[in-house]
């Protein structure tokens, strides 16, 4: 019996016959060549997809002109010479069953042509990039009109191509057509208006209906818009319904509702965990009922559960999801399959939109193989080795799943009396994290990883074991400045904190807390440890933590920041001191953005640049650098946060001994997550 049987209905989109009814939505990766060509990369990830059993992919926004490009290296169909390599795309997608799509875009004035080309960037009126912050040209209507004809020549090499149909891109407010269509942008007053009573229709229906007049009314044609753009002066989702059907008449065959609009971070566009599940549900559904075609909706849906309720309850008759599709390429076979507890959930971190700022190409940080299907391939192993991989944060668990995938025979030490390392209190802090533990967790069980727990590993001890590959991934030391005053009993230290989740605190420690808490800890030390999973120790300090009332943190980096999220969702007055000139600089700007937005919510107050004289009985002094005297921060507790450093002494020991060890995680130096899988996962493929 299929687990969620509406999911796994075909589906039409116009002629186009859909195996399922779940669809990759288009996201842009930066995998392409230099001159906006699939790459080996790009067919690879693609593929990837197609074989994990998704019924329709749209690839990310391809150029029409090669001049108005949203990145620099942007797919396109500007030219006839770009079939062959389209070409091979779709026939590798199509050779695992799955239907392919390009979304089809002019840039408008969010393009890169300024900065590439030295030309005008256009829309239609003057707006300002939010990308660049360039201002782009207003089109006259014969402008318009050549766009057009590029819009029909893109059209007939995306069916030479081998696609099974188009989808425009009118979303978001965002590049050429989403900026005709919102009344947020568009200011003008001549028939391409968005603020007339048609909505602004005109502009992307001649789009519409000069594609179908070029390449055949069969050739399905899906139309993405934002059903509700969430700013002063945008369209409602009533509005977007009400125009709708006169788009349906022009020749769409489907819609692909998302929301919001575009901002320098893609705030909207790309949701982080501060929006709700499935945040454009009833914008679709508005739409669902002013049209006869399939409604497809897109936002925030990571779970087949929540897939299925949307299609159980009439709200859209296609789901389409993007980030879920990266951290886990197999996600519709395992929920097809009855193996949805085995799906690698996307945790929302944002390190795919950071990485592509910061990195040049887009990654994900739970599924190292995202974009490295060739590199990561866990191909069986043609010999099968005795694999010891020491450490079970998430550098060691990805180590230990891919070797044992290969046929490795793996044994994962421990010292601690529970698994998931320094991933234990990343999850316990900042509940999105928790998927991947529970993920990493389930699968090392699965697959007969060997677990020994409380274990204090050594380099002879590894070596008496005969192993003969070992991966390190014991986690970095973490350091913590000295500061006058922080030997006082209202003082912990981020590793004092860690050592109290394990059960383990220095007599010091547990000296500082009351006499029955200092009789439960130790306790926990025992196999009662292993039954405080994050979501328990989240519910049970609702209702109790050993800290007073207002605490200080010193420190800024993720960790800390995720921590006074935590304290302050707990009732505590919490408050921010670092020395640094930013918060969590381990991220990029999209996910720091968001733990800022947390924090002014939460009413942390935050002090970068901070000289912290002392820490007092009554809390922590700073030293005020312009004006007179000090000013005192008050506290009933200060935590000193630290900061993570390399640690690599016992992969030195050990590589000593056997020469075929591999370090991974923060005993390299920080690096969070998606180091830390990769580095696990790097290694694995290498033995």
């Amino acid at each position: 019996m299929i687990a969620f049987p509406l999911l796994f209905t075909p589906a039409r989109i116009g002629t186009m016959q859909l195996r399922n009814r779940i669809a990759m939505s288009p996201m842009e990766n930066l995998y392409a060549t230099g001159g906006g060509l699939p790459s080996p990369r790009t067919i690879d990830y693609f593929t990837a997809r197609a074989k994990g059993g998704v019924g329709l992919i749209t690839v990310g926004a391809s150029a029409i002109d090669a001049r108005h490009k949203e990145v620099p290296n942007s797919l396109h169909f500007a030219s006839d010479d770009v079939v062959d390599s389209h070409r091979a795309l779709t026939d590798a997608v199509h050779a695992h069953g799955a239907k392919i799509q390009p979304q089809v875009v002019h840039a408008g004035p969010d393009g890169l042509a300024p900065e590439l080309h030295r030309i005008d960037a256009v829309g239609p009126s003057v707006i300002q990039s939010n990308i660049t912050g360039t201002p782009c040209r207003a089109l006259s209507e014969s402008q318009f009109a050549d766009i057009v004809d590029l819009y029909r020549a893109a059209a007939v090499r995306v069916r030479q191509s081998g696609y099974d149909g188009i989808e425009l891109h009118a979303a978001h407010g965002y590049m050429l057509l989403g900026s005709f269509l919102t009344p947020w942008r568009n200011a003008r007053r001549d028939r391409y208006s968005a603020r007339r009573g048609d909505g602004g229709v005109a502009a992307v229906a001649e789009v519409v209906r000069a594609i179908k007049s070029e390449v055949g009314a069969d050739f399905p044609l899906t139309l993405r818009v934002s059903g509700y753009e969430r700013i002063a002066g945008g369209r409602s989702s009533y509005d977007t319904q009400r125009i709708a059907p006169d788009l349906v008449e022009a020749g769409v065959d489907a819609f692909h509702i998302s929301g919001g609009v575009i901002d320098r971070l893609v705030t909207q566009m790309v949701n982080g965990s501060h929006y709700p599940d499935g945040l454009n549900i009833a914008a679709a559904t508005a739409v669902k009922r002013a049209v006869d075609v399939p409604v497809m909706v897109v936002g925030r849906i990571h779970t087949p559960e929540l897939a299925e309720r949307i299609l159980h309850d009439g709200c859209a008759d296609l789901i389409a999801m993007g980030r879920p599709m990266i951290a886990d390429p197999n996600f519709v076979a395992k929920a097809r399959d009855g193996q949805s507890t085995r799906i690698r959930l996307c945790i929302s971190c944002q390190n795919c939109i950071d990485s592509m700022e910061t990195r040049q190409a887009m990654d994900c940080a739970v599924n190292p193989r995202a974009g490295r299907e060739a590199e990561l391939s866990a191909v069986a192993a043609s010999r099968s080795k005795e694999v010891a991989v020491i450490g079970s944060g998430p550098a060691g668990l990805e180590a230990a799943r891919v070797a044992r995938l290969r046929g490795h025979r793996v044994t994962l030490f421990e010292r601690n009396q529970f698994l998931g390392g320094a991933l234990l209190m990343a999850a316990t802090v900042h509940p999105e994290n928790q998927p991947l533990l529970d993920y990493l967790l389930r699968e090392v069980t699965r697959l007969g990883v060997r677990i020994e727990k409380g274990i204090d590993v050594t380099a002879e001890l590894i070596e008496s074991r005969a192993a003969d590959t070992v991966v390190v991934a014991t986690g970095g030391r973490l350091v913590t400045p000295r500061l006058a005053g922080d030997d006082l009993p209202l003082v912990f230290t981020g590793r004092e904190i860690r050592n109290l989740l394990a059960g383990a605190p220095a007599a010091s420690t547990a000296a500082k807390l009351a006499g029955w808490q200092r009789f439960a800890v130790p306790l926990l030390r025992g196999p009662a440890r292993a039954l405080l999973h994050p979501s328990l120790i989240r519910r049970a300090t609702r209702h109790y933590l050993p800290f007073g009332e207002k605490i200080v943190i010193i420190g800024a980096d993720l960790a800390a920041i995720e921590l006074a999220e935590f304290l302050a969702e707990r009732g505590r007055t919490v408050a921010i001191l670092d020395p640094g000139d930013r918060i969590a600089p381990e991220v990029g700007d999209k996910r720091r953005a968001e733990h800022m937005e947390r924090l002014d919510r939460a009413g942390v107050p935050i002090n970068t640049g901070a000289t912290i004289d002392h820490i007092s009985n009554d809390g922590v002094v700073l030293h005020r650098s312009h004006g007179r005297g000090d000013t005192l921060v008050p506290a009933d507790n200060v935590i000193i946060a630290g900061e993570v450093a390399a640690d690599t002494s016992l992969y030195d020991s050990i590589k000593e001994r056997i020469a075929e060890t591999y370090a991974a995680g923060d005993c390299t130096g920080l690096g969070l997550i998606r180091k830390a899988m990769l580095e696990g996962a790097h290694a694995a493929t290498r033995i």
